[in-house]
Parts: structure tokens; C-alpha cells; sequence
């Protein structure tokens, strides 16, 4: 008995090296680190300490024909999955992705300036335009992407993406997510050109409305919702800047907010309009500085009945970054004025120290 279980385990085990000959390569990688932070609104202050970590694990293989299949998910704390995809690369025809928050157009496009540490908007309570253009696609979504074009010098990405029901969960094998009570399909088309230090893209994503569905009436109900963004970056020696213009609107039906009042993107009638613009400095192989300016302005349009005035929420950002191997020690101070573009808010400032391990 126990030979024939020994002879057992070893054909098992042969067997399983021999299968994992032909499997493709797994790799996993991560970061974890600590952080303080203090925030300070008005005459109310706090502060904390934090511990963040995710891992990611990606796996490829080459087909028969040559083409190539990879995949990459990503964990977070408590071993939540953050986002995965699955891509199949076809050599000079483009890549096709396909996935959630790593398979969507918009990923690319959204605050994309030159930055030390994090984004202009990063710590802020209220979630911006800058950082939803894009999203209003994310979720189980196709993705086409060109092979690099090359046009005289410059060089042309083109990519094409597609949501069949744009907020709804990502479902797993042989599931159907349920009708979406806000949204229906979402297209998205973006484009960027490099050459010669320069970088520039322009991006927009149109989101069909719930006009058709008769089961949401009143307030309830959603027009079409569309962000559109443009960028460009410079670099030039240790130096890099870069400008960025969005737009959002989300196709609230409602009536728009007063400029006293708080507003969320996903809730307000109106438009949100952003500019933003860093410059970075790398001081040396190990430390760079930035300082960004973000002004996201709140515009009631047409939904108000009677006049209502816009409302900027600005941000300064300044920021660093020191590395030494896979540790990494990193800060911004951040302050913003109307946050959640309400003009009677107290202005909010927020500092933040991190220091991460990669490995």
C-alpha cells in the first residue's frame, strides 16, 4: 500500500513538471510601507499614522502563431482584488485588453502630469474631475491598442475602448452583471503623439444615459455623461513640465447646487471643468521635487432656474522623493481652498510621509 501511494506521488509529481514546462512565466511583486499624515480644516486638526501594502502578480505565455497572452492582477490590503486584466499581444497588428481598471482607456489619460510623489489631488477628501475623466468606463471594458506608429520623427498611439454596461461590479466566469439603474454602454477613443521630449494625448469617453430604461423616472434619471481630456508634457534635461485641460459631466438630471453648498461629481447638476500644471526637478539620480496648481471649477450651466455662480476648488501641491535601492522616503504638503467647491468651506491642508519597500 504504501508503495503503490509512493509510486502515486511521484507520477503526480512528474507529471506536474512536466505540464509546467509548457506553462507560461509567474511573477509577483509588491510594496509595503508606513505613513503619516496630519490634516488641518479650519481650526480643527488630526493626524495618523498608516500601513499600506499590495502585491501583484503577472503571467504570460507565447502562443503557437507567436502571439502573446499575459495577465496581471493586483491585491490590496486585506487581499482585495484592486484590478486584473487579460491582454493578447499580436506582434504588429495592436493588443487587445481586456478587464477592469487595468484594461480601460481612460487609465491613461487621467492627471498625467509630472509628479514626485503623488498626483495634485491626492489626500483631498472631494474626488475631482482631473481623476474621473475616464472612469465613467471602467469596469468590464475591451480595449484595443495600435502597434507604435512612427510619422516622421513623431510617434502615434491610438487606443479604442468599449463598456457594455459602464458601473457595473466585474462578474466572474459565466456571469452576467445585473441592468445598471444609471448607465448603459460606454465608448472611449484616445491618442497620444512623443517625439523629441515632447508628449502629448487628447482622450474622450461618451456614456449612454438611462433614458431607455422605463423603471428609473423623475430626478432619478441620467442623461448621456462624457469627460474629455487633453494633455501635454516636456521634458528637458532634469526638468519636466506639463499642462492639462478635462471636462465632466456625469448627465445628472437635477437641479444644480448653490455655491454655499458642498457637491460630488457623481451627484450634482452641472459641468466640472479642470486645469492642471506641475513642474518636476530631478535633483540627482536619487531626489526629485514637484509643485503642481489645480483649479477644478464647478459650472451650474443650464440646470439652474435662477442664476447660480461658478465655484473654483484650488490646490497647491508641493512634493519630494528619495530613493535608496527598493526603499523609497516620500512627502507632499497640499492645500485646498472650497473644497468640495463650496465657497464657505474652510480651506484644507494636508502633509503626508511615506516610506515604502518595493520588492
Amino acid at each position: 500500500m504504501n508503495t503503490l501511494k509512493k509510486i502515486g506521488l511521484t507520477a503526480l509529481g512528474t507529471s506536474l513538471v512536466a505540464g509546467s514546462a509548457y506553462a507560461g512565466e509567474i511573477t509577483a511583486s509588491g510594496d509595503a510601507g508606513y505613513t503619516f499624515k496630519s490634516e488641518e480644516i479650519g481650526v480643527r486638526s488630526d493626524e495618523g499614522y498608516g500601513y499600506n501594502h499590495d502585491i501583484t502578480f503577472s503571467g504570460s505565455g507565447e502562443l503557437d502563431n507567436g502571439f502573446t497572452v499575459s495577465t496581471t492582477m493586483i491585491l490590496v490590503e486585506g487581499a482585495t482584488l484592486s484590478s486584473s486584466n487579460v491582454a493578447l499581444t499580436m506582434g504588429g497588428m495592436g493588443t487587445i485588453t481586456i478587464g477592469g481598471g487595468l484594461g480601460n482607456v481612460g487609465g491613461g489619460f487621467d492627471a498625467v502630469t509630472p509628479f514626485a510623489y503623488e498626483e495634485n489631488h491626492d489626500g483631498m477628501a472631494t474626488v475631482t474631475a482631473i481623476d474621473s475623466v475616464g472612469s465613467l468606463s471602467d469596469g468590464n471594458s475591451v480595449m484595443y491598442a495600435s502597434p507604435a506608429l512612427e510619422l516622421g520623427g513623431a510617434t502615434l498611439n491610438i487606443t479604442a475602448g468599449y463598456t457594455p454596461e459602464a458601473g457595473d461590479a466585474t462578474t466572474g466566469e459565466g456571469g452576467v452583471s445585473a441592468q445598471s439603474a444609471n448607465f448603459g454602454s460606454a465608448k472611449t477613443l484616445g491618442a497620444k503623439v512623443s517625439m523629441a521630449g515632447l508628449t502629448a494625448g487628447i482622450m474622450g469617453e461618451e456614456v449612454e444615459g438611462d433614458s431607455g430604461d422605463n423603471s428609473v423616472s423623475g430626478a432619478s434619471r441620467r442623461g448621456n455623461a462624457m469627460s474629455a481630456t487633453w494633455f501635454a508634457n516636456y521634458s528637458f534635461g532634469p526638468v519636466s513640465v506639463g499642462y492639462q485641460k478635462a471636462g465632466l459631466d456625469h448627465g445628472i438630471n437635477a437641479a444644480a447646487t448653490g455655491a454655499t453648498t458642498a457637491k460630488t461629481i457623481a451627484a450634482a447638476g452641472g459641468f466640472f471643468e479642470s486645469e492642471l500644471m506641475s513642474i518636476a526637478f530631478n535633483v540627482n539620480e536619487n531626489l526629485s521635487v514637484s509643485y503642481g496648481e489645480l483649479t477644478e471649477t464647478y459650472n451650474a450651466q443650464d440646470n439652474a432656474s435662477t442664476a447660480i455662480a461658478n465655484v473654483d476648488m484650488e490646490s497647491d501641491s508641493i512634493q519630494f522623493a528619495y530613493t535608496m535601492g527598493s526603499m523609497s522616503i516620500r512627502g507632499y504638503q497640499t492645500e485646498t481652498t472650497n473644497p468640495g467647491w463650496d465657497a464657505d468651506a474652510d480651506s484644507d491642508e494636508v502633509t503626508e510621509l511615506a516610506v515604502n519597500f518595493a520588492f
